[in-house]
């Protein structure tokens, strides 16, 4: 999906372009203004009235001029694509080496990213994910692949998937720009460009001799591990209730979203009682608290089992990836809803990650301790692979039309190929 960039020219300011009519100038005011009410509200808690009242201009004024809110929402994206593709005319890296080039497209990235971060979380969180979403990051993708297509042909680069070089760069930017709360290790943007072009260039393997796990060449997961369950009793009634209002809560979710689902169809589909849910949960929003750490652990407890018993970190990490899309592959709808959850809640939002890269910056540093993994920050690590994975994840499984998603085992090379050794020849 493209954009028009249509509206390209309302987001001018008076000073840029003087000529602009009193209409042109509301029209860009209240462009302006939902941008901001986009950022604190999200798509849903968002209001036509909100928008207007902080716009200081009527309703009828608004209709004048957008639809509704979701042709004013489609209208703000574009302007985002318009000015990130007039910026990027300005700034192609073409100059130096290939790492100081890449050093350039680092920058880029990343710098949108921090600009936009809020509304990339709106864009996750609309109801035009399908529409919208997916066509907005194709937009903004299509400079950083063409970058990468350049370098292959040229011969400075490893000839790996350029798409999916790029849609990694996008997930490591992103993860980088949150904001992991206080108390959280932050990095400055220079020492990030530096960090993540630096990673992308040499990947992650260390210097420790490497004896590769066996299937190594198959890209086939081992048999689960049976994890120790410390002589856990069978689930009691209310347990099983609740794990299968949980089940049902991610049918719902995954079909209507988190704001547009009810309590009475996620009954219906556990087979249980609205009385019997409340006796489990005081509302849908403790619902979806307990789902998001669900789920979490779900996601947790399945990657360890694969996990368990194998030495190497490097190994570690490939094999941790292949289970983390085995389940999103059976679970695409909670990446679809994830964004929500960071709206509703932001700290629920922010438990989710932190919770998973808790066990993994533990891992890294017990590999950068046997020098099987660079030396390098185990947080800024753990964050980088994580959005390369969740993003790839999103691109090839989420956002995949396939009736069986998943990412392709060619494809999955090169994803390998690249976390661990890097793009430099």
């Amino acid at each position: 999906i493209g954009f028009s960039m249509t509206s390209k020219a309302a987001h001018k300011s008076a000073t840029d372009r003087p000529h602009l009519s009193k209409g042109m100038l509301t029209r860009a005011s209240i462009l302006k203004t939902a941008r901001t009410v986009f950022k604190t509200a999200g798509y849903y808690g968002a209001s036509v009235s909100e928008i207007t009242r902080q716009s200081n201009v009527s309703m009828g004024t608004f209709y004048q001029y957008f639809k509704n809110k979701e042709q004013l929402f489609i209208e703000l994206t574009d302007l985002v694509v318009s000015d990130f593709i007039e910026k990027s005319e300005y700034d192609y890296p073409r100059e130096g080496d290939f790492k100081e080039r890449l050093h350039g497209i680092v920058f880029r990235c990343l710098q949108h990213t921090r600009d936009n971060f809020a509304f990339h979380r709106t864009l996750g969180e609309s109801e035009l994910v399908d529409r919208v979403t997916i066509g907005y990051y194709e937009s903004i993708v299509r400079y950083f692949r063409d970058f990468f297509r350049e370098e292959i042909q040229s011969g400075a680069a490893k000839p790996l998937d350029p798409n999916m070089i790029a849609y990694a760069l996008i997930g490591i930017c992103d993860f980088i720009a949150m904001d992991w709360g206080a108390g959280e290790i932050g990095f400055e943007p220079d020492q990030a460009v530096e960090l993540i072009a630096d990673i992308l260039c040499q990947g992650i393997n260390g210097k420790a001799p490497w004896q590769k796990h066996p299937g190594w060449d198959t890209l086939s997961l081992p048999d689960p591990s049976q994890l120790e369950t410390n002589g856990l009793k069978p689930l009691t009634r209310g347990q099983k209730t609740r794990r299968a209002l949980f089940r049902a809560a991610e049918k719902v979710f995954g079909t209507h979203g988190v704001n547009h689902a009810s309590i009475s169809e996620i009954t219906r589909e556990a087979g249980v009682a609205q009385g019997t849910f409340y006796i489990h949960f005081e509302s849908k929003n403790d619902l979806v608290e307990g789902f998001v750490r669900y789920i979490n652990r779900n996601l947790r407890r399945e990657v360890q089992r694969i996990v368990t018993g194998v030495v190497d970190r490097r190994d570690v990490e490939w094999m941790g990836m292949l289970a983390f899309y085995n389940f999103l592959s059976r679970h695409r709808s909670i990446y679809r809803v994830v964004p929500e959850f960071e709206i509703i809640g932001h700290e629920l939002g922010l438990w989710y990650y932190k919770k998973l890269a808790q066990g993994y910056v533990q891992g890294l540093e017990q590999g950068i301790a046997r020098q099987e993994i660079r030396s390098l920050s185990p947080v800024f690590l753990a964050r980088y692979l994580m959005g390369f994975t969740h993003f790839i994840g999103l691109k090839w499984i989420v956002w995949g039309n396939a009736s069986h998603p998943g990412i392709p085992p060619a494809l999955f090379t090169d994803i390998r190929e690249l976390v661990l050794f890097g793009l430099a020849k």
